[in-house]
């Protein structure tokens, strides 16, 4: 009787190891659900707001362009530079981008991903 009881004890302990691990394995698949879901939301909150803000963007070089074409007498050389400032912009951009762009999405996506939430602890 005493080894039947042990035998029982044994499958008791296993089983409620059994229920531990798929409870631990639901709650990594629940965590990395919320993590994925933040991310692609704050991807497409990102982007939305980046084209918006280059329509902005458009729309003001054509009115600057427009501006210094009638300030100067000659929408060529307006729109000459224009040109020239995008594309010191764009080298500014270029040399400065790990500080800009790189060093902030790094952060943001490891806040997102490895951060402790005290709603899993």
């Amino acid at each position: 009787m005493d080894d039947n009881n042990y035998l029982n004890k044994v499958e008791e302990t296993l089983g409620d190891a059994s229920r531990y691990f798929q409870i631990q394995l639901d709650r990594i698949k629940l965590r990395l659900l919320d993590n994925f879901s933040t991310l692609f939301n704050t991807i497409f909150g990102v982007l939305l707001m980046m084209i918006l803000i280059s329509f902005a963007g458009i729309f003001l070089a054509v009115a600057l362009t427009w501006a210094i074409g009638m300030w100067i007498g000659s929408m060529f050389w307006a729109l000459m530079i224009m040109a020239a400032l995008f594309l010191i912009a764009a080298a500014l951009v270029y040399k400065y981008r790990k500080n800009l762009i790189m060093g902030p999405v790094i952060r943001m996506f490891s806040k997102i991903m490895f951060e402790k939430d005290s709603d899993y602890e």
